[in-house]
């Protein structure tokens, strides 16, 4: 982790992290901060079901971490709610419209498959 403090670890440096070391060896710090944030997008999204926008770090996030969504209608409207209301470049934006994208973490239930 080149000797960054967790403290000083941010949502991105966290996410290149850990996609870089898919292999399994991600340092505990890179997943609290991880684990943290798309446990705090999570809740926003429940809290506003059908308004809540994502911000581009947060979908990025929450791209990761899609398997652990998969078959929810409402992660999926979020999802939706993104692309709706994404001004940018597609490609600039982890989980770019594309059934394969970068692989995130095992949910409890397996990978599941898009």
């Amino acid at each position: 982790m080149g000797g960054q403090a967790s403290n000083q670890l941010t949502v991105a440096n966290a996410l290149e992290l850990a996609k870089e070391n898919q292999n399994g060896q991600i340092p505990p710090a890179v997943t609290q901060v991880l684990e943290r944030n798309i446990g705090d997008i999570w809740r926003r999204i429940q809290a506003q079901p059908s308004t809540y926008v994502m911000k581009e770090e947060e979908f990025a996030v929450f791209t990761y971490f899609r398997s652990r969504y998969d078959n929810n209608a409402l992660a999926q409207q979020a999802v939706a709610r993104f692309w709706n209301h994404y001004k940018g470049e597609a490609s600039r934006v982890d989980g770019a419209r594309s059934s394969s994208s970068t692989p995130g973490p095992s949910s409890p239930r397996g990978q599941g498959g898009r």
